[in-house]
């Protein structure tokens, strides 16, 4: 399989099949049993996790901005391409200033997403990327993953979501 820039692909099948795991190993944070994967040279890869990681006391800017910083620093994104947490319109300024520990579950999903499109990946992986989002934001990240440039693979269980991604190839374990 290629991927090419907006390429998009619905990864399907029942729990348990191999999902995440065929996210795992596009991500290269799991060897294939078989084959390879290539990338591009300086490609950026993006990974959504089904679930947030444990919330921090930090406020969530300062959770953004160092993930950005650290991503600047690294060379893997240009200062030039850096974003800043508002301008992706996730979170408001007020949920931006509190800890993390202290925003709804939903809003923890949404700062991940700021933090994975703020990164401005190449290929962006979604394991679940609905959960815990609202019906409004999952009408929103449809709208958003149609509109990319990245190519997107997307393994997802949402009636919604499938549904509004039924003319993208598909591919069942």
């Amino acid at each position: 399989m290629l991927l090419r820039a907006g390429d998009r692909l619905v990864v399907t099948g029942p729990n348990g099949c191999g999902k995440s795991s065929l996210l795992a190993v596009l991500a290269g944070t799991l060897a294939p049993d078989a084959g390879s994967v290539q990338r591009k040279r300086g490609a950026r890869v993006g990974v959504l996790a089904q679930e947030s990681p444990p919330p921090s006391r930090r406020r969530a800017f300062e959770v953004y901005d160092a993930a950005m910083g650290r991503l600047v620093s690294s060379g893997e994104l240009d200062e030039a391409e850096r974003l800043g947490l508002t301008q992706l319109g996730l979170l408001p300024s007020g949920a931006a200033h509190r800890p993390v520990s202290e925003l709804s579950v939903g809003q923890q999903r949404r700062l991940d997403l700021a933090v994975l499109l703020g990164a401005r990946p190449h290929l962006l992986l979604l394991d679940e990327p609905t959960n815990h989002l609202s019906m409004a934001l999952v009408e929103e990240l449809t709208q958003a993953l149609a509109a990319t440039g990245a190519a997107v693979v997307l393994a997802t269980h949402d009636r919604q979501l499938l549904r509004d991604t039924a003319t993208w190839p598909r591919l069942h374990l």
